[in-house]
C-alpha cells in the first residue's frame, strides 16, 4: 500500500476522550527511504521510522495531519504551519495509540515495538 508519501501501512481507531467525546485517530508508517521531502525531514532527524497522525472529529485537535518521527531517544511530532499541538487528554490518548500501532505494525517494523515508549502525564 505505497503512495506518493510512501505509505506503507495505515491503521485507523476509533477513540473516546475522558469527557466522552468520541473522534477517530489515523496513523501511516510511511517509507523512511522514500525521495520526498517527509523522509528526507526525517532522515535529517535520524529516524527509526515516521509517518503520519490524522484526527476527525475531536476536539483540540489539529485540523492537519501532523508528521511523526520516531527516533531512538523518543518521538518528535510537528503540526502543519498555525495548527495547534493535540491538547493534553488527546496527547495522553495518541500515546497509548501509538503503542498499539506499533505491535500491530511490527512485523513491517520490528524495531518500533521493541523502542521503550514512556507515557507523560501532561497534568
Amino acid at each position: 500500500m505505497s503512495d506518493e508519501l510512501g505509505r506503507l501501512a495505515t491503521r485507523e481507531y476509533d477513540v473516546t476522550l475522558p469527557d466522552g467525546t468520541q473522534g477517530r485517530l489515523a496513523f501511516a508508517l510511511c517509507d523512511l527511504t522514500s525521495d520526498n521531502a517527509l523522509a528526507q525531514h526525517a532522515r535529517r532527524r535520524r529516524a527509526v521510522a515516521f509517518g503520519l497522525l490524522s484526527f476527525a472529529e475531536l476536539p483540540d485537535a489539529p485540523r492537519n495531519a501532523l508528521l511523526w518521527v520516531r527516533t531512538r531517544d523518543g518521538m518528535e511530532m510537528t503540526t502543519a504551519d498555525a495548527d495547534d499541538q493535540p491538547g493534553g487528554d488527546l496527547q495522553r490518548l495518541v500515546a497509548r495509540h501509538f503503542i498499539v500501532f506499533f505491535d500491530e505494525i511490527k512485523d513491517l517494523a520490528p524495531e518500533l515495538a521493541t523502542l521503550p515508549f514512556h507515557i507523560k502525564d501532561a497534568s
